[in-house]
């Protein structure tokens, strides 16, 4: 039997790579809900501004994460190779990557206030959310550097250490959050700066933790840690050119959600809530299958390392499998559960409960639909990415983002003055373009040709 023949892949081996991914994601819900929640219970005015603020902050800081976070493509290729050196060095470039990135973030902090500026939110709302925004992207730079540094361990499949990193800064945020937004422990009422502070504290823990393991005695010697440190422009020439498409790519399409949260707050301050509310659970399913999906790029890259897109192809059959079982019970579960969503984050007695719960209900079943584009975007899009395929993916979502998404919910919501469940149909039917488009370009094969560590 020749090794081309004693290569497989099975359900097992991405479901043990991915279920850490999925645990860290999970986590990042668990600690955003918890975040909305502690804000919702501080003042209406708090999750109405929190949100917004926050997507704004993502937006800023997607393609410097999307550039470093590829840094685990070429560790997982030069590891499938057993190149460690390369490994190593690739680590690096990814590092360099993200503390450069960091100081543009931190300096485009006047531009992203100005922004918020520019759009007719509530006043109340608004000083909310120039000062959540604000203290988010100035201290954005841990989370784009703990990509880069979390793509050395799962990259090579470790991914069980990002996982607990992950769960360990998650709960020094859940914590301090209830601390500094409420005033406990004799820390003053800080509330919507307070749940800032301790996503910015939670970060930097997790950023701790990664840099101890790297440089421990034994990593430190069997990867030349220190030795190897540097600037080598081969792999860092590369890793801009799949990376940079790769983040811009993400930029759009967090951008274009950043607009179409910021344009449903133009409605009305109700339409906004509900809105919100449905925003904060759909990423019980986004983020899970993004975990999933870290894993399909990092398998993915690992057989195209080996010249092997037949197995790549059987990692996205397995993927579907886990992918649409864990998409399609949630979607069931938000179409049939509302009224269980809907009383965590409309608390007896809240004014305007009764219509927030009246505008929500609609939305949420729409949600049970979008989901489903959601996940099939997901899949088909991070497997393409693995192998390489960044700049369609980016083509694609500038396309949708400037083209349909954006202009579509302006027109939706300047022009037409629709209601906010018409505006989240338009939103659905975008999710599925997307998916469709990703769905036919890992069909027709041209990843299976694409070279990335090598020139």
């Amino acid at each position: 039997m020749n090794a081309k023949q004693s290569i497989h892949t099975s359900l097992g081996e991405l479901w043990f790579l991915s279920y850490p991914l999925i645990v860290t994601m999970a986590a990042q819900v668990v600690m955003q809900f918890a975040d909305r929640m502690f804000l919702a219970w501080y003042s209406p005015e708090a999750l109405g501004a929190c949100v917004p603020g926050e997507m704004l902050a993502m937006t800023f800081a997607a393609m410097f994460m999307g550039l470093a976070s590829y840094t685990s493509v070429f560790v997982s290729q030069f590891d499938a190779k057993k190149k460690k050196a390369s490994v190593t060095i690739s680590l690096w470039q990814g590092v360099f990557l993200a503390v450069l990135s960091s100081l543009i973030l931190a300096a485009l902090t006047p531009v992203g206030k100005a922004i918020i500026n520019t759009f007719d939110h509530a006043a109340p709302v608004r000083l909310l959310e120039l000062k959540y925004f604000g203290l988010l992207n100035l201290f954005g730079g841990f989370a784009v550097v703990n990509n880069a540094l979390a793509s050395f361990f799962s990259g090579r499949g470790k991914t069980k250490i990002p996982m607990f990193a992950a769960l360990a800064g998650n709960v020094v945020n859940i914590v301090l959050d209830y601390v500094m937004i409420f005033g406990k422990l004799g820390f003053p009422a800080m509330g919507i700066e307070g749940a800032a502070w301790a996503t910015i504290i939670g970060s930097a823990f997790i950023t701790a933790i990664f840099c101890t393991l790297i440089f421990a005695t034994h990593t430190r010697i069997t990867f030349k840690v220190t030795r190897l440190a540097g600037f080598y422009k081969p792999i860092f020439t590369r890793l801009v050119r799949f990376g940079l498409p790769n983040g811009f790519g993400f930029l759009m399409d967090v951008i274009s959600f950043t607009l179409f949260t910021f344009m449903v707050g133009n409605i009305d301050t109700v339409s906004l809530q509900a809105s919100n509310i449905v925003m904060s659970m759909q990423p019980v399913v986004f983020t899970v299958i993004l975990g999933l999906g870290v894993g399909i790029q990092i398998l993915v890259s690992k057989y195209q390392g080996l010249k092997r897109p037949d197995v790549s192809a059987q990692v996205v059959k397995n993927a579907c499998i886990i992918g649409y079982t864990y998409a399609g019970s949630i979607a069931l579960l938000f179409f049939f559960g509302a009224p269980l969503f809907l009383h965590l984050f409309i608390p007896a007695g809240t004014a305007n409960g009764a219509e927030i719960a009246a505008k929500t209900w609609p939305l949420m079943k729409l949600v049970s639909i979008f989901v489903l584009g959601d996940a099939t975007y997901l899949i088909f899009g991070e497997a393409i990415r693995g192998a390489g395929d960044t700049k369609f993916y980016m083509h694609v979502m500038m396309a949708c983002a400037w083209l349909l998404l954006i202009p579509g919910t302006w027109i939706l919501v300047y022009k037409l003055h629709a209601p906010v469940v018409w505006v989240w149909s338009w939103l659905t039917f975008y999710a599925w373009l997307t998916a469709v488009f990703m769905l036919v370009r890992f069909l027709r094969g041209k990843w299976k040709t694409i070279e990335v560590t090598s020139a």
